[in-house]
């Protein structure tokens, strides 16, 4: 209690004793209201009411001197990820304006072999053996790498076919898969227990089973992110899916090919990654209604 509220109830309470005692002398005016009992009673009820009152009073000063200030609210989650995905725009570029990168991915070092594995449960599916190349190579190019533009930041709107991956004869179908952030669908058409096991860097890691006839499951990549999947009952089974930051993404084909459109002129930096070899990068510089050729080379590293 503050100093005064003290000071202020000893004072009330004074007066009441006072009023209750016939205080104020004894005139004979007084001592006849005082004399009166239903003057007395009506003092007495007055200091009650005094005191209540300030009871009241106090109490809610105390409380509205205490308030906590209100907690900041969270942004909603649309907010959110419109934030997130706020680094590219999507705009509209005229042919004229827009320009094309292509090129091809090579590979120079010694013959890649496979990976040879022994399957030790259903191979009725899965047959005996399985062979894995961490590298496919096709008329001297590498297939199945990832070329994107790094640093664009705006341009065309994102086109990749509706993303999902299917467990077929015991591999993941398709083995490198390109999206947009939001829903991958996955499926397993064999007949056999399949499990999923998704791990990443930016997204929330996933790890469940798919048995053979269940429905297609859906989980959710929000953030732009390379993530590796896996089967944990058949360890040779993986692929990995590119959730991509802008449209400019292509995965390479025979011989090593690929080509991007729809690029608006200027300068970028241009990169590869194929999932034995790593990264590889350079710059570029687009002009508008022209084609751009490049390519990368990568050397073989302990394959």
């Amino acid at each position: 209690m503050q100093k005064d509220e003290r000071e202020l109830l000893e004072v009330l309470k004074f007066e009441f004793q006072f009023l209750k005692h016939g205080g104020y002398g004894r005139s004979p005016r007084r001592t006849q209201m005082t004399g009166n009992g239903k003057f007395r009673k009506m003092s007495v009820w007055a200091g009650l009411c005094t005191l209540a009152l300030l009871g009241g009073t106090v109490g809610w000063s105390r409380s509205t001197s205490h308030l906590a200030a209100p907690e900041p609210q969270a942004a909603p989650a649309s907010e959110s990820q419109s934030a997130a995905s706020s680094g590219y725009a999507v705009r509209a570029i005229g042919e004229s304006d827009a320009g094309t990168i292509s090129g091809r991915i090579l590979y120079s070092g010694k013959p890649v072999l496979p990976k040879r594995f022994t399957v030790t449960s259903d191979t009725s599916v899965c047959g005996n053996t399985k062979e894995v190349y961490p590298v496919r190579i096709e008329e001297g190019g590498i297939a199945e790498a990832v070329v994107w533009i790094d640093d664009i930041t705006s341009g065309k709107a994102f086109n990749f076919p509706s993303p999902m991956i299917d467990q077929k004869k015991c591999s993941f179908v398709p083995h490198i898969l390109l999206m947009k952030g939001g829903g991958l669908k996955l499926g397993n058409t064999d007949l056999c227990l399949h499990n999923i096991h998704v791990t990443s860097y930016a997204n929330r890691e996933v790890n469940k089973a798919i048995p053979p006839g269940a429905a297609t499951q859906e989980i959710t990549l929000a953030r732009a992110d390379r993530v590796t999947v896996r089967c944990d009952v058949h360890k040779w089974m993986n692929s990995y899916v590119v959730v991509a930051k802008n449209p400019y993404y292509v995965i390479s084909g025979g011989g090593g090919k690929f080509r991007l459109e729809g690029v608006p002129a200027g300068h970028y930096h241009l990169k590869v990654w194929q999932e034995s070899l790593g990264e590889l990068d350079q710059e570029v510089t687009v002009e508008a209604a022209k084609s751009t050729e490049t390519s990368f080379t990568y050397r073989a590293k302990g394959l």
